[in-house]
């Protein structure tokens, strides 16, 4: 948005609990500095697949533990990575945060997660919406593709009277979907198919510390520590060199956007004065691992 005199709304979705902050924390964080209102919805537990107690311990074992022990170890898992993205949030500067407690082994884009996520949206609502391309990796079972559809149907759901929900409808401004390809080798079918554009960069470097913070609350999922310094380099760094700045996110557009004149940043016009040595110098800013 260009005019930043009036405050807005912004809900991040994501498919697993360490999504949102991963890639948008650090939007998130800018944010929240400018006064907005800001909130993230995580749509699964987490607790099978992304979870470093059953998902890896699992495999070392002969066997599982029986249904009863297994859904407590699991609903303990759960209640563990809550109080993780709690703190996370909390390093980012808001506490606005929704659990959807979907299965992260069988995230599926059904009427009923459509329909609670619709229901949130309604109650929320958001005027930006973050979440996943619905297109990332081959579309189909990829759960961050899966968690671009349901949010999507839940948006379109969410523009009209639903039974059981007294809140009015309510339309979203603007979608950007997690940036798709940063970081990352074209080593499938799927991906090679590409189709889709980084259109949208939020410079992140002055707010890098914060999200690298709320990275490292989210042990559980194995983000703390080396692989989420590792994260920063690779993901944010190389959607930093497409930005020319040392660090950034980025972002989809959905929406074509209308302007009465051509629009042009601040920032664009700063960079059309540098030389090639400032801009190289620049961008070669790194995050000290230490």
């Amino acid at each position: 948005m260009s005019d930043s005199s009036k405050a807005i709304t912004l809900l991040s979705i994501g498919a697993h609990p360490a999504d949102v902050f991963d890639q948008s924390g650090g939007t998130m964080a800018h944010h929240v500095a400018r006064g907005d209102r800001v909130a993230a919805a995580v749509l699964t537990h987490g607790a099978r697949v992304h979870d470093a107690v059953i998902s890896s311990q699992m495999f070392e074992r002969e066997t599982v533990p029986e249904a009863d022990e297994l859904a407590a170890l699991m609903q303990e898992r759960t209640d563990n990575k809550a109080q993780e993205v709690r703190r996370a949030c909390e390093a980012l500067g808001f506490n606005e945060l929704y659990f959807l407690g979907l299965d992260d082994a069988a995230l599926l884009l059904t009427e009923e997660a459509v329909r609670q996520l619709a229901r949130l949206i309604r109650d929320v609502r958001p005027n930006i919406v973050l979440t996943h391309y619905p297109g990332e990796g081959n579309g189909v079972t990829n759960q961050h593709a899966i968690g671009g559809q349901i949010a999507l149907y839940a948006m379109q759901l969410a523009s009209n009277v639903d039974p059981g929900d007294t809140n009015p409808p309510h339309k979203v401004a603007q979608v950007f979907f997690f940036g798709t390809g940063a970081a990352s080798v074209r080593s499938d079918l799927w991906s090679a198919a590409g189709g889709f554009t980084n259109d949208v960069f939020i410079d992140t470097t002055d707010v890098i510390d914060k999200k690298l913070a709320s990275l490292d609350a989210l042990e559980s999922q194995g983000y703390g520590g080396a692989y989420a310094r590792k994260r920063i380099e690779t993901a944010d760094g190389a959607f930093g060199s497409g930005a020319r700045t040392p660090y950034a996110e980025g972002f989809i557009k959905m929406n074509a956007e209308v302007h009465y004149h051509l629009p042009v940043t601040e920032r664009a016009l700063a960079m059309s004065t540098m030389s090639d040595h400032e801009m190289i110098e620049r961008q070669s800013t790194r995050h000290n691992a230490g």
